[in-house]
């Protein structure tokens, strides 16, 4: 994977350095050009409108959307205070579902250090709610709907500090990614405004969305102090959430 974000960053880089002439730098005043782009990013598609500010910052402004559903598969999850293996005879997996949308606005500048250069560096927000809906039952290892056994009630489930509810079997929740303003720094190249009538762009960064916050029934899910955990090294992944990585490939048109 890494092998081949290199070499598709390379042919990118080797494409744009011959368009270094092609992307002319442009004069002018807000307004006084106007280009429109396309672009596909670790946020999803995009639209964005850019016109100048001065000869060394360019203003952007554009939205983003992502969504996905995945197939159904199988967590397994850990017991280490018996609960679950007391409630229901065994120690089940979490048979889910994920649903994945992200939409969000955002506002950028641009400023180039070298006035007809096609290196920039980028500052900004994006303003939006990126969720993560998990959906699913408990089941056994045939697949089958775990039941209770007669006397016991159905446990809570340990998430990264979180304590979930299980309803009949039944285990959803809403994982929304960060704040909903949200701050952005990147760098990049590439020409939001250029003489040339198309061109192309690329960008990365990262955006710092703050912690993440996870509810069931539409309540906050506060985060307690716990020594178990019903999913294995979650926290492994939970604490990258602060931060989402940005890659941007964009096709840019110059409408005046």
């Amino acid at each position: 994977m890494r092998l081949l974000l290199l070499t598709i960053v390379g042919l990118f880089l080797s494409v744009a350095s011959n368009q270094v002439q092609a992307q002319e730098f442009y004069e002018g005043k807000p307004l006084s050009h106007l280009n429109v782009s396309l672009g596909v990013s670790t946020l999803g598609v995009g639209i964005e409108a850019a016109t100048p500010i001065n000869s060394y910052l360019k203003l952007r402004a554009g939205i983003n959307h992502m969504s996905y559903t995945s197939k159904t598969f199988d967590i397994s999850l850990e017991d280490n205070d018996d609960l679950l293996q007391q409630a229901i005879g065994y120690v089940p997996d979490y048979r889910m579902k994920g649903k994945l949308n992200f939409t969000n606005g955002h506002v950028l500048v641009d400023f180039h250090p070298v006035k007809k250069g096609i290196f920039h560096l980028t500052a900004g927000f994006y303003v939006g709610q990126n969720q993560i809906k998990a959906s699913g039952f408990l089941a056994d290892e045939n697949g089958d709907r775990s039941t209770l056994l007669s006397g016991y009630d159905w446990p809570t489930i340990e998430f990264d500090g979180h304590q979930l509810d299980i309803n009949n079997g039944e285990l959803d929740a809403t994982l929304t990614l960060g704040k909903t303003i949200k701050p952005y720094v990147g760098l990049g190249f590439g020409r939001a405004i250029s003489k040339s009538r198309v061109s192309f762009k690329f960008e990365m960064g990262a955006i710092y969305q703050g912690d993440y916050t996870l509810k069931q029934g539409g309540q906050n899910i506060d985060f307690i102090e716990s020594e178990i955990e019903n999913f294995t090294d979650i926290d492994t992944y939970t604490k990258w959430l602060k931060w989402w990585p940005m890659l941007n490939f964009q096709l840019t048109y110059k409408i005046f």
